[in-house]
C-alpha cells in the first residue's frame, strides 16, 4: 500500500464513521448525512494532506464538524 492510498483509506474510513454517528445522532438518511458532511468545509480539509486531519481520530473529525455545524464554519478553528 502506497502512501496515497494510505491517505485515501483513513479519508474513507474516517468519513464512514462520521457519517454513520451523523445517521445515529439526527435520525437522518445515509444520503442526508454523505450530503451534510461531503458538503462541510471539515470534510473538504479532511480531503487535503497538509491539514493532517486524516490522521486524527473519526470521533474528533465528528467534534470538528459538529462546531462546523454549531457555528457555519470552520473559521477560526482551523486557520
Amino acid at each position: 500500500m502506497k502512501k496515497g492510498d494510505n491517505f485515501e483509506f483513513l479519508v474513507e474510513y474516517i468519513t464512514a464513521k462520521v457519517v454513520e454517528r451523523l445517521i445515529k445522532d439526527r435520525n437522518i438518511s445515509l444520503e442526508e448525512a454523505l450530503l451534510l458532511f461531503h458538503n462541510s468545509e471539515t470534510f473538504e480539509k479532511l480531503c487535503e494532506p497538509k491539514t493532517d486531519m486524516y490522521i486524527e481520530s473519526p470521533a474528533y473529525v465528528h467534534e470538528i464538524f459538529q462546531e462546523e455545524l454549531r457555528r457555519g464554519t470552520l473559521r477560526g478553528l482551523t486557520d
